[in-house]
């Protein structure tokens, strides 16, 4: 079984991302995987790929766009 899409999710993340600064590939992966979080699973039913996908995309998001 798939995750669920939402794409509200997916276009406010990838909006962040850009308007911080990140690479277009990573922010277009990272608003993928926040857009099939599962709440209710460990980890936000994130892999170890995807948990470092979005490691790497924390640092513009906490610079505010001045990395």
């Amino acid at each position: 079984m798939s995750k669920p899409f939402d794409p509200n999710l997916y276009g406010a993340n990838l909006r962040a991302c850009e308007e911080r600064g990140v690479p277009k590939d990573l922010a277009e992966k990272a608003a993928v995987i926040i857009a099939t979080n599962d709440a209710g699973a460990p980890n936000l039913g994130r892999t170890v790929q995807d948990q470092e996908i979005i490691l790497a995309v924390l640092p513009y998001l906490q610079s505010g766009g001045k990395e």
